[in-house]
């Protein structure tokens, strides 16, 4: 039965390919009534596209009858048992509505007319004007980081000059030649949690935190590799973010304001033409 079922839904979804220009028609399929309310597989034209419906589309119209025949059975119960005074929604069906439409319409007057060139001269006044509100939520690292098979000759080598030595260059031509990982990232600001990512699992947060800030250095190994980490820099947690780790959020804060201004010079724009053009009126004086 459940097989048999399923193959007229096949077929069905077939029709509904090939009928989707059209309106309902007398080989349309009926899928479920409730409350006098019928759902055919046509009207789920709104919900899928054509391009969607196939066989593997059984389990989601399945899902989306299911929940059809739900809300009317509710619907149903709602106004059997609301007051008449509990059913009249056509205000909040309104104000929804009126949101809706400006929501839309505003969003779209925002995509065609925002400026989204922001300088870096821009980025960094708003950041020297509001460093005090940039801070870091953990803390933060610069680091030089290295992996290595444990057996290489070099390995030894490599770790003491990564803990003792300033000398970088003669640590970066080492690990040209030995390391499967030398990297400085560019002296990008870690979270401490993401540098950790970079490790085996075998220490906590605070305690790697703890080792690191104490001696500069940090080494740990598994079954093949040794890891070394140089610190170069570190913030603690609550500092002034450096601003590079808050230039996407400010690019965030300048869009969203200038949406704002634009938004608020557009409403302005409308109100003004809008009383000067008669097509509103207000009676109550503020002065009054």
């Amino acid at each position: 039965m459940y097989k048999t079922k399923n193959r007229i839904i096949v077929i069905a979804i077939l029709l509904l390919t090939a009928y989707a220009c059209n309106t309902r028609n007398s080989e349309d399929t009926l899928l479920a009534e409730a409350c006098g309310k019928k759902l055919y597989l046509s009207d789920l034209k709104e919900v899928f596209s054509t391009d969607e419906i196939g066989i593997d589309s059984i389990g989601a119209i399945s899902t989306y009858t299911s929940a059809w025949v739900r809300r009317q059975l509710t619907t149903k119960k709602a106004e059997e048992l609301l007051d008449e005074k509990q059913k009249d929604v056509q205000a909040e069906v309104e104000d929804y509505r009126s949101s809706l439409l400006i929501y839309r319409f505003e969003h779209d007057y925002v995509l065609k007319h925002i400026d989204t060139v922001i300088t870096p001269d821009e980025i960094r006044n708003i950041y020297n004007e509001n460093n005090k509100l940039f801070k870091t939520s953990s803390t933060l690292v610069q680091v030089t980081y290295i992996k290595i098979q444990t057996d290489t000759p070099e390995t030894e080598n490599i770790k003491k000059m990564c803990r003792f030595t300033a000398n970088i260059k003669k640590i970066e031509e080492l690990c040209m030649m030995y390391a499967d990982k030398y990297d400085t990232f560019n002296d990008k600001w870690f979270e401490i949690h993401e540098l950790m990512r970079l490790l085996p699992a075998n220490r906590n947060q605070d305690e790697f935190e703890r080792i690191l800030a104490a001696n500069r250095f940090y080494e740990t190994q598994d079954a093949k590799y040794s890891y070394f980490v140089r610190l170069k820099s570190i913030l603690p947690k609550g500092s002034v973010a450096p601003l590079e780790k808050e230039r996407e959020n400010i690019r965030t804060i300048i869009l969203s304001k200038r949406k704002y201004e634009l938004i608020n010079k557009l409403e302005q724009e409308i109100y003004n033409a809008g009383i000067s053009n008669n097509d509103a009126k207000i009676y109550i004086n503020n002065n009054n």
